[in-house]
């Protein structure tokens, strides 16, 4: 049974204090739903998980993560080509699990041809984080541009902080999945964009999974540098057949 908290009973750090937010108690935050890690870092409560699934929800917003790809996952994608077990397509499968299963401080970079996969691969392990409850961010670039370039359209003020805090947001997802890099219009406002992007998640080892269609040599030096750098991403070079020329069963056949 719960109290009501008495008067001082709220600048008292051990008092119990009841959920407001409709969610479980929890004696390991004392309902606070964030804890000061080893070093001193405030991070969500990891035992009732209430902070953490807000993050995932709140992201859900303006995410690219819609339609088909809530039904794209590791299982259903689709190794088989010509009847034959595809090896290109089966490392990218693999590579994209293990990302999913531990993406801290990892990057990993899948570029190729269109049509063979990629996409199918961000949707899935934006999945498996989510029913995790890893808060991850899925974004095609042509969508994030988008959504910012709206927001910059708008002249009022408050409308402009809301410019910069979706780019905080975005600078900061605990998990950045972008796809389609390479897919917008280039101009030097979507290259600062990219690039402010791109050097906060590097310098902080942030995870984040980038797919294009691009060799990675024809993105403005600087942004290439940090794709490349093999301390910690890995980059798959997905070589495999345009899906779309598959058999009919190969499409619709389980793995």
């Amino acid at each position: 049974m719960t109290t009501e908290p008495k008067l001082g009973m709220l600048s008292d750090p051990d008092a119990y204090l009841p959920p407001a937010d409709g969610g479980p108690d929890c004696a390991y935050c004392k309902n606070r739903r964030f804890v000061l890690d080893e070093q001193g870092v405030l991070k969500p409560c990891p035992r009732c998980g209430v902070a953490q699934a807000r993050k995932v929800e709140a992201m859900r917003a303006f995410s690219s993560h819609a339609g088909v790809a809530l039904q794209q996952t590791f299982f259903n994608f689709k190794t088989v080509f010509n009847g034959q077990e595809d090896e290109i397509l089966r490392d990218c499968l693999e590579e994209a699990e293990r990302f999913a299963d531990n993406p801290q401080g990892r990057w990993l970079v899948m570029w190729g041809t269109r049509g063979n996969g990629k996409s199918h691969l961000c949707a899935a392990v934006a999945n498996h984080l989510r029913n995790s409850g890893t808060p991850a961010l899925f974004l095609t670039m042509p969508d994030l541009l988008a959504s910012l370039k709206h927001l910059m359209d708008l002249q009022a003020n408050t409308e402009q902080e809301s410019y910069s805090g979706r780019m905080k947001t975005i600078k900061t997802a605990p998990v950045l999945i972008l796809d389609d890099l390479g897919a917008e219009s280039a101009s030097s406002w979507s290259d600062a964009v990219l690039y402010e992007i791109v050097d906060h998640r590097y310098r902080n080892r942030l995870p984040t999974m980038i797919v294009t269609n691009c060799p990675l040599d024809q993105f403005d030096p600087r942004i290439t540098s940090r794709l490349q750098d093999t301390d910690f991403v890995t980059v798959v070079e997905n070589r495999a057949p345009d899906y779309r020329r598959r058999p009919p069963e190969e499409k619709h056949s389980a793995r």
